[in-house]
């Protein structure tokens, strides 16, 4: 299937948002309907109860029994009062991961009450448009950040305005109450799909999942779009470590240390055959990580030991795909075993924790 589709099915047990590009899963999120843990993305009025210096951390009372941490908590101060967003949920005897560093999103913009400046998508190159963005939110930039996203090329000024106005109001609102608690939800597994791309052609959804999808493109009602669009099939083949490639195969290996990743040429043949599997490895592994979510550090072994201009076409290849699919990533580059070493931030559960045998 050609474009761009939002496939949404709901059970007992998950909501499951698939997004699929020229028929290829290209991203997948999952919502734990059975789980009450604050989920990354919700915001929460934290109250500090102790810090820890040796390692410049802080806990915090969340409110309804839950703590939170802040590994980043050196500054704060017990009785402290804070608006503080999830980054990872609970994790076993370890808290949910708390940042001060909110985001309120809208239809153009991201604001970010605690990071001033205004920041343009690198997807706007045209920069008399980046000025023009920029200086329509210099009104609001005391009032803390804003990103402006790629779909707000070409919008009124007074369009941006009001979104601003919007978002900082409804800051204001949440940052009004300094009881412990949840002042708003994490957004669900269609709004983080939604995030993660500028247009959608179309929507299949089952009935349980029409409320609360986007107006435009119009739901067309499907009782399984994971089955008639083969997704179930995609997520079955990202269980196992090892996954096809044009040419060749790669091999991913999660362990609690590390991520690691083997590329292998297998049959290919003619021309420079072991180069053109290294850069479909390059491109094709950061988009797998996501739909496994699993992150952390990243150690690839890419096949025949690339040298000189290989290894920048390589690096490239990498680090282009690992902006987009990965958050927080950082190519750190060749290290002395001659494995490409990257990092970027653990999503949370993996897709084999959430993924019961039957999500239906």
């Amino acid at each position: 299937m050609k474009g761009t589709v939002l496939a949404v099915e709901t059970g007992p047990l998950l909501r499951r948002a698939a997004l699929l590009r020229d028929g290829v899963l290209d991203a997948l999120e999952i919502d734990d309907l059975s789980n009450r843990s604050p989920q990354p993305g919700a915001i929460y009025r934290c109250r500090i109860t102790r810090t820890i210096p040796g390692i410049g951390a802080a806990v915090a009372d969340m409110g309804d029994g839950q703590t939170g941490f802040f590994p980043e908590g050196a500054a704060f101060s017990p009785g402290q009062s804070l608006l503080a967003e999830v980054r990872r949920e609970a994790d076993g005897d370890k808290a949910a991961r708390l940042s001060p560093a909110i985001q309120l999103r809208s239809d153009h913009l991201v604001f970010t009450p605690a990071r001033p400046g205004i920041n343009v998508s690198r997807k706007i190159t045209d920069k008399a448009e980046r000025t023009r963005l920029r200086t329509a939110l210099d009104a609001f930039a005391s009032k803390g950040g804003f990103v402006i996203r790629t779909e707000a090329r070409d919008s009124p000024a007074p369009d941006l305005h009001e979104e601003a106005r919007i978002l900082t109001e409804r800051y204001d609102r949440l940052a009004a109450d300094a009881t412990p608690g949840q002042r708003a939800p994490a957004p669900d597994a269609v709004a983080r799909i939604m995030h993660k791309t500028d247009t959608i052609g179309s929507i299949l959804a089952d009935e349980a999942s029409l409320d609360g999808l986007p107006p435009v493109p119009v739901p067309r009602l499907d009782a399984g779009p994971f089955d008639t669009l083969d997704i179930d099939a995609a997520i079955a083949s990202l269980m196992g470590p090892r996954h096809k490639l044009p040419e060749g195969w790669l091999s991913i290996d999660p362990t609690p240390a590390l991520i690691a990743v083997d590329v292998n040429t297998g049959a290919a043949s003619n021309g420079n055959a072991t180069l053109r599997v290294n850069l479909d490895a390059a491109s094709a592994l950061p988009r797998l990580l996501s739909l496994k979510k699993i992150g952390g550090l990243i150690l690839i072994d890419f096949a025949g030991a690339p040298k000189g201009s290989e290894r920048a076409r390589i690096a490239e290849a990498f680090g282009r795909a690992a902006a987009h699919y990965l958050d927080g990533s950082t190519v750190f580059g060749w290290g002395p075993a001659g494995l490409l070493e990257a990092v970027c931030r653990r999503p949370g559960r993996s897709l084999a924790l959430l993924m019961p045998e039957d999500p239906r």
